[in-house]
């Protein structure tokens, strides 16, 4: 099975209730409840922004801080959601 990740900040989406919500009330496959709720973004940010605020939480993926920041610059560019920004 292909491991499922939030294509706005990169999170393994493992359970279902962990998926974003549509305008509609349905659920999203491709974006996590911490970023997409109602069908918007909760955080109207810039990519580099967004990789200063998911960077704070490196202790939660057993990096640094240096270690999420390279890993989040890398990661993001390659997103649906900040792809289609661009």
């Amino acid at each position: 099975m292909e491991r499922t990740i939030c294509q706005s900040c990169g999170m393994p989406i493992e359970k279902p209730e962990q998926f974003g919500t549509n305008a509609d009330g349905s659920v999203n496959h491709d974006y996590c409840i911490y970023c997409y709720k109602d069908g918007k973004f909760i955080d109207d940010v810039s990519m580099e922004e967004y990789i200063d605020m998911c960077s704070q939480y490196w202790a939660q993926a057993w990096m640094t801080n240096e270690e999420m920041r390279e890993y989040c610059t890398k990661l993001f560019p390659t997103l649906k959601r900040w792809k289609e920004s661009e």
